[in-house]
């Protein structure tokens, strides 16, 4: 026992003394929380320079271009109070195929109207030939006027018709033109986007937007849902309802969220519910394998520098690697605990509001404790191992980023376990121990239910899986620690593991 101690001091001093060490607990945690909040305040914060100016082709017949305005001028201003987005209507008026296509539309309409305002002449005069009764050869005027009044309305529905087709034709050429001077424009900056209503756009609500920035989900969530309240009003009005109610009904409605806690309802904020415990798997999967990957680096380098046949000299086997855990697993809480004191001090110093994040509590900073000395006893177990049948470091490195990627897959799951904790599938993952530490660690502190079963479940889990990955790794810890140059098989491996 006093040689293992003599291990892990060794191993306790030699590192904490490093520069790596000190840089993953003092520098590594803050760089984490910066790449991922600061991108997110850069883009909520970021002040707008310059008006926007947006394009619009509208061929809805909805003059749309006002009533937009008057909604973005309302709702976005810059912080001189001008209004962040100009809207213009793209004018092809220089377009030499659309010129001639709508001076024959024109040529056809000027027809339907004469073609119109003889019919109607028509329809009056029958109407005046029936009240006068006294015109002669009256029956025969009235057959004449209904055969011209025939005549009339057949060669207008034809018009009609002719009229309907090359609208059609113009409104794509219009657009066709249109999209071609705003691209023009959009790729000479000029425009910063622009928005395509099509002629059925009252019934479909489909808006077409361009921009060379379409990954700007901000821009296009803002002209969705204004332009969802437009179109909304017109089909409104259109039923005749006064516009003063539908004011009243539009007015916006803002929601708090509030979350149920053990100690009562607290408000709920996306950025600080979801990336404080994000950042702790972070912060967890760092603890876990700075330290561990001491373990299997130390291992090799002893192996490759031919030391452990001195070191063996002087303990045996299983005191050489429990040494090795235990000094090291000692490295991991000191990072640990310098973490928690420095979130102590940051809340102390009021720069981590505690009263608005629920979980910065000793109770969780126990359970934080509890998952990192459990992660690393299993996955140092398993790093003895690497380390111990590998014959060289680039072995050692592809199974060590093999699991360095199983124990981070949590983070990718992380929207589904903050929108159900306890969902029977995430419940599951916390099963699995080389997910367990990082899962368990996401939901005690977004979960508004007690989990106590989960935890003293996945404990245990975890307590017996560290026993018999340590009985593993010992057996076959004692069995290779000499072999110099040859990685073992499969099955030598497998042998060493049945030896009674």
């Amino acid at each position: 026992m006093k040689n293992l101690f003599r291990v892990a001091r060794w191993e306790f001093v030699t590192r904490i003394k490093s520069r790596s060490f000190l840089f993953n607990t003092f520098v590594s945690p803050f760089l984490f929380a910066a790449v991922i909040m600061l991108p997110l305040f850069i883009f909520n914060m970021q002040p707008q320079i310059s008006t926007k100016l947006i394009g619009i082709i509208d061929l809805s017949g909805l003059h749309i271009k006002d009533e937009l305005q008057r909604e973005l001028n309302r709702s976005y201003r810059l912080n001189n109070r001008s209004s962040e987005y100009m809207v213009m209507t793209v004018a092809v008026g220089n377009s030499p195929t659309y010129k001639e296509m709508l001076n024959k539309y024109h040529e056809i309409r000027n027809r339907l109207d004469s073609i119109t305002t003889v019919y109607n002449q028509i329809k009056e005069q029958r109407m005046q030939y029936y009240k006068n009764r006294r015109i002669p050869n009256r029956d025969y005027v009235l057959r004449s006027s209904y055969e011209k009044l025939q005549n009339a309305r057949d060669e207008k529905e034809l018009i009609q018709i002719e009229l309907s087709r090359f609208k059609t034709a113009l409104d794509s050429v219009y657009k066709r033109e249109a999209q071609r001077m705003a691209d023009s424009l959009l790729y000479t900056d000029v425009l910063n986007a622009y928005l395509v209503f099509q002629p059925d756009f009252a019934k479909t609500g489909v808006v077409e937007f361009h921009t060379k920035n379409p990954g700007d989900l901000r821009e296009i969530d803002r002209f969705e849902k204004i332009l969802h309240t437009i179109i909304i009003k017109k089909r409104i009005l259109d039923d005749q309802i006064p516009r003063s109610k539908i004011q009243k009904w539009f007015r916006p409605i803002h929601i708090k969220r509030y979350q149920l806690l053990p100690q009562g309802d607290q408000e709920w904020n996306f950025y600080v519910q979801f990336y404080g415990p994000l950042i702790g798997v972070f912060l967890l999967f760092m603890a876990i394998f700075t330290a561990g990957g001491y373990v299997f680096s130390s291992v090799l380098l002893e192996k490759s520098n031919r030391v452990i046949e001195v070191l063996l000299s002087y303990v045996n086997s299983s005191q050489l690697m429990g040494g090795k855990i235990l000094g090291l697993g000692s490295l991991g809480l000191v990072q640990i605990f310098s973490w928690i004191v420095i979130t102590a001090l940051l809340v102390a110093s009021g720069l981590l509001p505690a009263s608005k994040i629920s979980y910065l509590n000793m109770q969780n900073a126990l359970y934080f404790v509890i998952y990192f000395s459990l992660g690393f006893l299993f996955y140092g177990s398993i790093f003895v191992t690497i380390g111990s049948v590998s014959a060289s470091e680039y072995d050692a490195q592809q199974i060590n980023q093999l699991l360095r990627t199983i124990a981070i897959f949590p983070v990718l799951l992380s929207l589904l376990v903050l929108a159900n904790p306890n969902a029977p599938l995430i419940r599951a993952l916390c099963y699995i121990p080389f997910l367990t530490p990082s899962f368990m660690i996401m939901r005690i502190p977004l979960s508004s239910v007690p989990i106590t079963f989960d935890i003293y479940a996945t404990i245990i889990l975890m307590v017996v899986s560290i026993i018999v990955m340590i009985w593993i790794s010992g057996r076959v810890f004692r069995m290779s620690t000499l072999m110099i140059g040859k990685k073992p098989t499969a099955r030598e491996i497998w042998s060493w593991i049945k030896i009674k």
